[in-house]
């Protein structure tokens, strides 16, 4: 092809048709301006593709992310809610001095001190943080709503450690004053599970110092409604929009 151009720029040169030269050869100039654009756009729609296709591959991670935070959350949201109402209950079982129903004033308790497992999945959305790609999210939207929902998901971690923190706290002071000892016989029961280890709660744990502390865990557990429920509930909904913003996002680019 290089040859054929020549070959003509040679031809009109000899024949003195330099005005017709200048012509051609400033559109020959001009194709391969046009040809170097085309190929820089090509290149550049390329790269553009690959760019929305990575954020896409971390949107749809952080969709996967999401889905088994909900999952966690949703169960989580039942738990706090039961536990309240077994809180509640338990508080006006040692209110009025009826210890009819062990169980319920056992398992109030102990949801108290148990440590709650929260395993929110951070991973996509750090490494999409770190890629550099988050500001490539041409729906502003998105990111917004992204960073309204870990910041629920922070918010709730936080909370539920202030609250085992707390508790753990008292139950040093249960220690601390031989509660635990009365109720929990732990010095003749070492080897049992737990749930066996319990006495039953009675009159004269209600005179021990200790029982003022339980009073005030479980009237802390009743009130977790007030408190943790609404935290995770913000966050389910704030998960759920999310996530369809994402998938409609990924579907209609």
């Amino acid at each position: 092809m290089i040859k054929f151009f020549r070959k003509i720029r040679q031809k009109m040169l000899t024949e003195n048709k330099f005005s017709k030269y200048l012509i051609y050869a400033f559109g020959e100039i001009l194709l391969v301006v046009i040809g170097i654009l085309i190929a820089l756009s090509i290149n550049n729609w390329n790269e553009n593709q690959i760019e929305i296709k990575t954020v896409h591959n971390y949107l749809k991670k952080i969709e996967s992310n999401i889905q088994q935070d909900l999952k966690m959350s949703q169960n989580l949201l039942e738990f706090r809610i039961n536990h309240s109402s077994q809180c509640a209950e338990a508080s006006k079982m040692l209110i009025n001095r009826d210890f009819s129903d062990q169980a319920t004033i056992q398992s109030a308790v102990l949801g108290l001190l148990i440590e709650i497992p929260l395993n929110f999945n951070r991973s996509a959305f750090e490494s999409l943080k770190s890629s550099g790609n988050l500001s490539k999210i041409e729906n502003s939207n998105i990111e917004n709503l992204i960073y309204d929902y870990y910041n629920l998901v922070d918010n709730i971690e936080n909370q539920e450690n202030d609250l085992l923190k707390w508790c753990n706290e008292l139950e040093l002071e249960l220690d601390k004053n031989g509660f635990g000892y009365k109720w929990l016989e732990l010095d003749t029961k070492i080897h049992q599970d737990l749930t066996k280890q319990i006495t039953l709660y009675n009159d004269k744990l209600c005179e021990h110092p200790g029982h003022l502390i339980i009073a005030t865990l479980l009237f802390r557990g009743a009130t977790n409604t007030t408190f943790l429920t609404p935290l995770y509930e913000n966050q389910i909904k704030a998960g759920e929009k999310l996530s369809q913003a994402i998938k409609n996002y990924v579907n209609h680019k």
